[in-house]
């Protein structure tokens, strides 16, 4: 019998055994977050939460892993948070109780105001693009395992999956026309993602023509394993409380922003369905987090 682990074990096991120190050799309990580096407002909302409810702990990252590896982890309670969009999946295991959900908007909505990445070559590519019609010309390239691809698929428009993106490696298929375009969040790409991506590859460009918009959402994910049940009852309480204390909003207005007016005005703007919810999934306690832009 085969008993070696693979890379991806080994590095949660190494660090599931600093989160199950003997209580004198920590204090403070240790939970494992999925996450990215663009989300650090995330991990800073987290701690905030925390400390807003009374419960000192430490988070610690998870490796990367696949969307499959990430449930199957979160379930066994080897991770113990996620900060993902809500997907049908997630949804039906919180119907089931196999995943707690906190449904506080991570990025405000912004993650749903969608604009497009392009080869800067090609940056008056989308100039022409006024209708849905018109976008379905083209092809879109979005991540592998990504909800937003059915989005694109139920409207009509030829979607793509890209296995490797983090480091802007769709450029790639662009510039051989495999996919014309890479919608992302449009605050996040500002914030984070063309800097990041323009490292390895500066021929990619934020497009200035189209603005793509659904309901879309980040929210924190709680394993249901017993051994999160004291982290869930913390974050449930420490994001109502931050979120009604204006704190929430502090700690994002320091750490990220609503992209300057003229990043979104007098772009074409084509909305989208998204079959999967609609925007009431944000409970009336959390929707004055939610932005809305002005569109002109």
């Amino acid at each position: 019998m085969n008993t070696s682990f693979s890379p991806y074990r080994r590095s949660l096991l190494g660090l599931m055994a600093g989160a199950c120190l003997p209580s004198y050799a920590a204090t403070r309990p240790v939970y494992a977050v999925q996450t990215e580096p663009s989300l650090a407002h995330c991990t800073a909302l987290l701690y905030a939460a925390l400390q807003a409810s009374g419960l000192s702990a430490d988070l610690v990252n998870a490796p990367h892993a696949t969307e499959e590896r990430n449930l199957h982890e979160i379930t066994a309670g080897r991770i113990h948070i996620n900060l993902l969009p809500a997907s049908p999946t997630r949804l039906k295991r919180v119907q089931e109780g196999r995943l707690r959900m906190i449904p506080v908007p991570l990025e405000r909505g912004l993650l749903g105001w969608r604009t497009p990445f392009v080869l800067e070559s090609h940056a008056a590519r989308l100039s022409h693009v006024r209708t849905l019609d018109d976008l379905r010309t083209l092809t879109i390239g979005q991540g592998s395992s990504w909800w937003d691809v059915e989005i694109y698929r139920k409207a009509g428009i030829t979607t793509r999956e890209v296995q490797g993106w983090r480091n802007g490696e769709f450029a790639e298929q662009m510039r051989t026309g495999v996919i014309d375009l890479f919608p992302m969040g449009m605050e996040e790409s500002l914030s984070y993602f063309l800097p990041h991506f323009r490292r390895r590859y500066p021929q990619l460009a934020l497009d200035q023509f189209l603005l793509l918009k659904y309901p879309w959402y980040r929210f924190v994910w709680v394993s249901p394993h017993p051994s999160a049940d004291a982290l869930y009852q913390a974050l449930q309480k420490g994001f109502d409380i931050i979120s009604e204390n204006g704190k929430f909003e502090s700690i994002w207005s320091q750490m990220r922003q609503l992209p300057p007016a003229e990043s979104w005005q007098k772009r074409t703007v084509i909305s989208l369905e998204n079959p999967f919810y609609s925007p009431d999934i944000v409970p009336p306690r959390y929707r004055h987090l939610l932005l809305q832009p002005h569109l002109s």
